[in-house]
């Protein structure tokens, strides 16, 4: 028992920092804006992912595992699955399982994953800010506009940005104290980044830096660091092949994809992460980087942290020249820059304001900086679609299949999900009557169809409900049959639903209009077949609504 209470006191700071860091991301999770905050597009598929998975951990589909998961994407075709590692999607998981499908629920793991990487910061600034500093530390991570932005989106943005974290700072750890835990820490949280999302693979250096500051050239004869670069490397060989069968269209995103406007190869390229920053880091964030580059000098001389300093360095130089080299720029790839560049910003503070001050002033800082982020970098609200898909899930006959047309198609697949209508399906109108490599930048392959021939194959698969974006790709000569198809007298317009972002913002989608089949039958029997050029598949199968009996 202690008689100083300085341990109770150290639990008291830890709990202190514990629980600020989780009312930031609690604050984040409750104002996201859901249920109609799906922006990007993805964002739907991450979340009906982790739907397909509690489907068949219910439905156990162990004797005919592939044929089931062709039928599912059939009958809900918003899916990326098998382009994207699986963590994630097992996370979110449990939380499906328990609460259902909603894009609140779905988005509760992202929220998990931020409250990790603020106890992550945490971990790597309490010893030279204390645990109000380093709390402090956590909410301007949190706060920054990229990261409070992406916090609010079912995307795997801020996942894949907690692993890296978490590795840095369980080699911290071990780079401080030397126990082994912290080397195999950093191992399984790298390990667990490359299951999260590719763009983590910038992190793989920090484990033989590492090694390096730790033992120095006897680094690779010790039996502890080659066993934990060995496991990293197992769990790296399985990731490959993933990659290599599924997942060619991301690399070629990395490799810079031609319709992609900065090429790796061009100047811009290498500084326009560091032009972005203000704007993803926010200003506070913007002036603790400034005064870590003029502490810099003065902090290289400072022996005590001979280790750290090179570290934290290896950590944001390695993101830095990752995604510089790639050819995606976007403030939701840059969003790793941020942890390990608010730690510099922050150990400079430290060894320029004396103690207690620092960790009182990186606490204000922090407040600061979260406030910035949480009132001036929400995601607006996409209004329109969640009420669109409610509706044609109402009116939808049993067995019948709903047509979905437009940019956000897999918002309104979401949505009709949720909606509890098992027995009907849904068929993407870029599914029947294009082929889309990836987007529409990279090409598009029109199918010659007649607006009979259109009619006809709609009668064909059941189509009862329609939910179109107007005027969607008509410059296209088969979208603009199809909406001729939609216009004549096979179809009456039972209404039309507007499309707003809330706070405003122009958006390429401005109206979806429902339309009902005048004449509707049962879909055929006969198996469909639906390209995806992103595998370079064909996938046949029978939708799961052609199981009801529709009278």
């Amino acid at each position: 028992m202690t008689t100083d209470g300085s341990a109770p006191a150290g639990r008291a700071g830890r709990l202190f920092a514990t629980l600020l860091v989780a009312a930031g991301a609690l604050a984040l999770w409750l104002t996201a804006p859901a249920p109609d905050g799906f922006l990007w597009a993805d964002a739907p598929r991450h979340a009906l992912n982790a739907v397909l998975l509690a489907d068949a951990l219910r439905e156990w589909p162990l004797d005919r595992p592939v044929q089931w998961a062709f039928d599912y994407y059939l009958t809900w075709p918003a899916l990326t699955f098998f382009f994207y590692p699986p963590l994630f999607y097992l996370v979110s998981l449990p939380f499906v399982l328990a609460f259902g499908i909603s894009e609140t629920v779905s988005l509760f793991p992202v929220a998990l994953h931020a409250f990790l990487l603020g106890l992550v910061v945490v971990a790597i600034l309490r010893p030279q800010l204390g645990d109000s500093g380093a709390a402090g530390g956590a909410l301007l991570v949190l706060g920054a506009p990229a990261i409070s932005f992406w916090t609010r989106q079912v995307m795997l943005e801020i996942p894949s940005a907690a692993f890296p974290a978490l590795a840095a700072a369980c080699l911290l750890a071990w780079l401080r104290d030397g126990r082994p835990v912290g080397l195999w820490g950093g191992a399984a949280a790298l390990a667990a980044g490359i299951w999260t999302k590719l763009t983590t693979v910038y992190a793989l250096p920090l484990l033989p830096l590492a090694a390096w500051l730790r033992l120095g050239p006897s680094a690779i004869r010790d039996r502890s660091v080659r066993g934990a670069h060995l496991f990293v490397g197992l769990a790296l060989l399985p990731w490959v092949v993933h990659q290599a069968v599924f997942g060619r269209h991301n690399l070629a995103n990395l490799a810079g994809a031609e319709d992609l406007v900065l090429q790796p190869t061009e100047a811009l390229s290498w500084v326009w992460y560091l032009l972005e920053l203000p704007r993803m880091g926010g200003i506070v964030l913007l002036l603790l980087a400034l005064l870590f580059l003029l502490r810099l000098p003065v902090l290289l001389r400072d022996g005590s942290l001979a280790r750290e300093l090179p570290f934290l360095l290896g950590w944001f130089v390695c993101a830095y020249l990752f995604f510089s080299f790639t050819a995606l720029k976007e403030d939701r790839q840059g969003l790793h820059l941020l942890p390990p560049l608010a730690a510099l910003g922050l150990l400079a503070l430290a060894r320029t304001v004396p103690a207690p001050w620092a960790g009182r002033l990186a606490l204000l800082l922090g407040l600061a900086g979260f406030a910035q982020g949480f009132l001036f970098a929400r995601p607006p609200a996409i209004t329109g679609y969640r009420d669109a898909a409610a509706t044609a899930a109402a009116l939808a006959r049993p067995g019948s299949t709903v047509l979905v047309a437009g940019e956000r198609d897999g918002t309104l697949v979401f949505w009709l999900k949720a909606s509890g209508r098992d027995d009907i399906a849904v068929l993407r109108a870029d599914k029947l009557l294009l082929e889309v490599a990836a987007r529409r930048s990279l090409g598009v392959e029109e199918k010659p169809l007649t607006e009979g021939e259109i009619a006809e194959r709609l009668a064909r698969e059941g189509v009862d409900m329609v939910v179109a974006q107007a005027d969607f790709w008509t410059d296209l000569p088969v979208m603009a049959r199809f909406e001729r198809v939609l216009a004549s007298d096979r179809f009456v317009e039972l209404g039309r639903v507007p499309v707003r972002a809330v706070p405003y913002r122009p958006l390429p989608d401005r109206e979806l209009v429902l339309y009902r089949a005048r004449r509707w039958q049962p879909p055929e029997p006969a198996p469909l077949r639906i390209d995806i050029p992103l595998l370079g598949l064909t996938i046949e199968g029978s939708p799961r609504n052609r199981r009801a009996t529709a009278p």
